[in-house]
C-alpha cells in the first residue's frame, strides 16, 4: 500500500514538472500597433503605464496578460484618434494614479518632485552651515598644555588628601 502512494506521489510530481514549464513558456501574442496608429505614439503612452501585476515594469515591456488588454486598449483609443493625454487620462480615472509610471506633478504628488528636488538643492549648504559652525566653536576651545592639566591634578588631589608625585 506504502509503496503504490509513493507510485503515484512520484507520478504525480514528475507530471507537475513537465507540464508546468509547458503550460507557463506560451508567449502572450506580440503586440505591434496597428499600421494606422503612430508607432512611436504607442510606445510613448504604453511606456509611461504601469504594468499591475509586474514589478517595476511598464506595460509595454511586460507580457502579462493584463498588460496585452492595457495595450490593446491603447491600440484602440489610438486608432479612435485620441492623443496622449486623453489616453493616459482615461487610464487615470479607471485605474488611479498609481497607473502612471511617474506621478503627475500636481496636488500632493508634486511633494513627489519637490521634496528630493530641494533636498538635493539645500541639503548640501545646511551640511556646509552646521559642519562649519562646529569647526568655529572648537577653534574657540582653548588646548590646555599637559603640564597645567598635571598641576590641576595634583591640586585636586591634594585637597582630597592624597599625595603624591605624578611624573
Amino acid at each position: 500500500m506504502r509503496s503504490s502512494l509513493s507510485f503515484v506521489f512520484a507520478l504525480a510530481t514528475c507530471a507537475i514538472m513537465f507540464i508546468c514549464p509547458l503550460a507557463m513558456s506560451q508567449e502572450a501574442p506580440s503586440v505591434v500597433a496597428p499600421k494606422d496608429v503612430d508607432q512611436a505614439l504607442f510606445r510613448e503612452v504604453a511606456g509611461e503605464l504601469r504594468c499591475p501585476t509586474c514589478t517595476g515594469l511598464s506595460v509595454l515591456d511586460s507580457d502579462a496578460t493584463f498588460s496585452v488588454q492595457i495595450k490593446n486598449e491603447v491600440k484602440e483609443q489610438l486608432a479612435k484618434g485620441k492623443s496622449e493625454k486623453e489616453i493616459l487620462k482615461f487610464f487615470t480615472e479607471r485605474y488611479g494614479p498609481w497607473i502612471l509610471r511617474s506621478p503627475p506633478v500636481e496636488g500632493v504628488n508634486a511633494f513627489a518632485w519637490v521634496i528630493p528636488i530641494s533636498a538635493l538643492i539645500v541639503g548640501p549648504f545646511l551640511i556646509w552651515f552646521f559642519v562649519g559652525r562646529g569647526r568655529k566653536q572648537q577653534l574657540e576651545i582653548p588646548v590646555r598644555k599637559t603640564e597645567n592639566i598635571v598641576a590641576e591634578l595634583k591640586n585636586k588631589l591634594a585637597k582630597i588628601g592624597i599625595e603624591e608625585d605624578f611624573q
